[in-house]
């Protein structure tokens, strides 16, 4: 009996019940944040994943997927309804709700009838963030898009994919080839060895929506390089199919062209940045003032390059091009525009790859990083930076932090605003004194710090602050990979599996942490209790 379906089911949602449960109890009736996406199953059902962020009671920040909600419209309101009774069934009110975190669809954050629109309605104080790697990776696509030589060359890349990677004969070649090569470089001790060096490299196809899957594909191209010639050979001269011969053909003579290893250069150093960031952001522990930072850093980092990285570039592409006998052009030269190449440009090489490549990439990747992650049009997320500890608190901004209470009317009364402004002085000249604060770069420790100091027993209204500020939403990527468990569990050979019990089962695999804390007691009461059933003594 005990491996019957339906006793198994029960299990799970006992397992799942108690994970809830302590989530639940976790937040009790202080503040969070919502952060939901929708996604289709194998079945092709509209599945919306639903995550909450808050501050537990030793000041650390955690994201929990409380469930899965089979929706069968997209609609605002249809999600706004679907997530009401996910709130009335786990005992939550839409008043404690001080954040929203989505990404850019248009149901989701449409100022007037989106489904953030429609809570602020209810709830002024939950303020939307649209997710921040989903903005960086609008940023590239942006790019791409602008760019005719960078398109051409993500288009010759896919191209490449199908060519090369539509047998598993050929990716067999591309082992061998680079096993052969490796070996060769091993015994000239051009490499070394050693645990996690050398390993077998493949040609992944990048993802329209992932671009830190485009940086690897640039990076296993520049490994592979040699190895992907040979396989193009082979395709040109072996293949049976006329069209793959044809494509092998036109792949090997934009492959080794000057045009491609400059732009695969520079499309390497921006994604190597770009992906830097990305990184960052999909922490789950990542606090909002921390992410607007990391963002500057890395339009400091482009700036940078902007003014002083071409002759790096340039480097990386003669010595490719050396390394692998490619023809190199002389930036002195007249440049010849390969569509019109009887027609004179009037520009050298110089003038066409710095200043209409380089320069214009780099102009347009910054400029679309200032629109998209343009804080200075918002007040929620400039007032926010004046938490900040780093330097000794040297961001530190009474006026700042003030009008940061303000809009959270419904947390701060006048009489607890007039309370804070002298609780801020205090708090602000107390940590600049105390040694354990000195360094501590990030919000997210400075509130754990302040739990563990047990300051936030003497300045209850600031760290109050604080914990409105850490609920702030920053990437659903916890969302995401949400979505990612739910193709492990719900797969093509248990495609029948029900909406409650997949919902089930995907927070006891997801919240592995919480399911281990759970007793066989504690689950053994809740099984019993959940059903009538025979018990022997």
């Amino acid at each position: 009996m005990m491996i019957s379906p339906k006793i198994q089911k029960d299990i799970v949602h006992c397992f799942a019940m108690e994970i809830l449960d302590s989530i639940l109890e976790e937040i009790g009736n202080d503040v969070f944040c919502l952060l939901v996406d929708e996604s289709r199953d194998v079945s092709s059902k509209e599945q919306m994943a639903v995550v909450l962020r808050y501050v537990d009671k030793y000041g650390i920040v955690k994201e929990r997927f409380v469930g899965l909600v089979h929706v069968k419209e997209t609609t605002s309101a249809s999600l706004k309804s679907y997530i009401d009774a996910l709130f009335v069934k786990y005992n939550l009110s839409l008043k404690q709700l001080r954040g929203q975190g989505y990404d850019g669809a248009s149901n989701m954050r449409g100022e007037f009838n989106g489904l953030q629109s429609l809570i602020m309605r209810e709830n002024n104080s939950a303020y939307y963030v649209h997710c921040f790697a989903h903005k960086l990776q609008l940023v590239v696509v942006a790019v791409v898009r602008k760019h005719t030589g960078i398109g051409n060359f993500f288009d010759m890349i896919s191209v490449l994919l199908n060519v090369v990677g539509a047998s598993s004969k050929r990716k067999d070649m591309i082992r061998d080839i680079n096993q052969e090569h490796v070996r060769k470089a091993l015994g000239c001790g051009q490499l070394k060895t050693g645990t996690g060096l050398n390993q077998e490299l493949s040609l992944q196809r990048p993802g329209d929506t992932r671009w830190s899957s485009h940086y690897k594909t640039l990076k296993s191209l520049v490994d592979l390089f040699p190895t992907i010639i040979k396989v193009l050979e082979y395709v040109e001269k072996e293949d049976k199919d006329d069209k793959n011969r044809r494509q092998a053909f036109g792949l090997l003579v934009y492959f080794q062209s000057f045009d491609f290893v400059f732009y695969l250069h520079l499309m390497l150093t921006v994604l190597t940045i770009t992906n830097s960031l990305s990184l960052i952001l999909q922490r789950k522990d990542q606090d909002i003032v921390n992410a607007i930072a990391c963002v500057n850093s890395t339009k400091s980092l482009l700036g940078e390059l902007r003014r002083d990285g071409w002759e790096s570039v340039l480097g990386e592409v003669y010595a490719f091009c050396d390394k692998y006998d490619l023809s190199k052009l002389e930036m002195g030269d007249d440049y010849v525009n390969p569509t019109k190449p009887r027609q004179k440009t009037g520009i050298t090489n110089q003038h066409h790859y710095e200043v209409d490549c380089f320069n214009d990439v780099l102009d347009w990747l910054l400029q679309e990083l200032n629109t998209r992650f343009n804080e200075k049009t918002s007040k929620l997320l400039v007032y926010t930076a004046a938490l900040s500890p780093r330097a000794s608190f040297s961001e530190f901004n009474l006026e700042h932090l003030m009008s940061l209470a303000k809009l959270y009317p419904n947390d701060f009364n006048d009489g607890e605003l007039r309370d804070l402004r002298h609780h801020l002085r205090l708090y602000v000249a107390d940590v600049q004194a105390d040694a354990r604060f000195s360094n501590i770069e990030s919000i997210g420790v400075l509130s754990q710090k302040i739990v563990e100091t047990r300051k936030h027993i003497c300045y209850p209204l600031v760290y109050r602050l604080l914990k409105l500020v850490l609920v702030l939403p920053v990437a659903t990527a916890t969302v995401e990979r949400c979505f990612s468990a739910m193709k492990i569990v719900k797969s093509h050979l248990r495609n029948r599996i029900g909406d409650e019990y997949l919902s089930e089962s995907l927070i006891c695999y997801v919240e592995k942490r919480e399911l281990e804390r759970v007793t066989n007691d504690v689950l053994i009461n809740r099984f019993q209790n959940y059903k009538k059933r025979r018990v022997e003594d």
